[in-house]
């Protein structure tokens, strides 16, 4: 499913390649990643953080928040997944499916909201690098 803007968020081209790029890329991007995926097109660092808050503002856009305390985005529309942050590139890939059965691991009396994953490493490109 492609994400598109709500009518009430204006489509302006770099809000439309902000949203190709997120759209297109597998994983979820930084800002600056964005900002460097579209320099060509003259895009401001300060438009892609305005475009991106926008975006979360309106549904389209959704933080992935690291625990190094970067965020990233994806688009909202995604099914529901986890993320493998690689230490050596520090890009952030999409893990399919979640392995569940978190409620079982609640103290008593807890209650479980929602959840968050973040699988560390070396993605398969600086692996391979290493060797």
């Amino acid at each position: 499913m492609r994400t598109t803007y709500h009518s009430h968020v204006r489509q302006t081209r770099h809000t439309r390649a902000i949203e190709a790029l997120l759209n297109d890329t597998p994983g979820a991007l930084s800002a600056e990643e964005v900002h460097a995926a579209l320099a060509d097109t003259g895009i401001g660092i300060a438009t892609v953080y305005r475009v991106l808050n926008r975006g979360v503002e309106a549904g389209t856009f959704k933080p992935v928040p690291l625990a190094d305390g970067a965020t990233r985005f994806e688009p909202a529309d995604r099914p529901h997944h986890h993320h493998f942050a690689c230490n050596t590139c520090d890009r952030v890939f999409d893990i399919a499916g979640c392995p569940g059965q978190f409620r079982k691991m609640l103290p008593r009396g807890f209650r479980l909201e929602s959840h968050d994953l973040t699988l560390r490493g070396s993605c398969a490109e600086c692996s391979a690098g290493a060797a």
